[in-house]
């Protein structure tokens, strides 16, 4: 009785970034329909769909923001207020061509928290490359720069 019990349950499966984009895509493609319709051709849930398109501009923002379309879920470090602001930190430097290493982000993070008022703050290697990767951020060699 148990096993016909396990079948019988589904279990939860977790749509990455890049899935909810694919299925945004198709649903804006299909012609008018409801959502009962499109959901036998999304073959997806109607909650699902419905909570797709309810969070509609969170998934395209988050798209245009490159943040990593692998991910499930958001995650978030240990204090939210210095990644955002190294975010945006390294977005305008990036935006500058400017060259920027691993050591000088560790010192931007800190001096970050400082400024905030966040002694406690470390910008640990397991820090760093924990939000390195929630934030989609690689180090390759710019075009153009010597």
């Amino acid at each position: 009785m148990f096993s016909i019990m396990a079948e019988a349950s589904k279990k939860r499966k977790d749509l990455s970034l890049q899935e909810k984009q694919r299925i945004l895509e198709c649903y804006k493609k299909l012609p008018k329909m409801s959502q009962r319709s499109a959901v036998v051709h999304l073959k997806i849930s109607q909650p699902l769909l419905c909570k797709i398109l309810k969070n509609r501009s969170d998934i395209e923002t988050s798209a245009l923001t490159n943040e990593n379309t692998d991910r499930k879920r958001a995650q978030s470090g240990k204090d939210s207020q210095v990644e955002s602001a190294l975010k945006i930190w390294f977005s305008n430097v990036r935006e500058k061509n400017a060259s920027i290493n691993g050591l000088l982000m560790h010192q931007k993070a800190e001096e970050l928290a400082k400024t905030m008022g966040k002694e406690r703050f470390s910008a640990t290697d397991g820090w760093f490359n924990r939000w390195k990767k929630r934030e989609n951020i690689v180090y390759k060699h710019m075009q153009g720069a010597e």
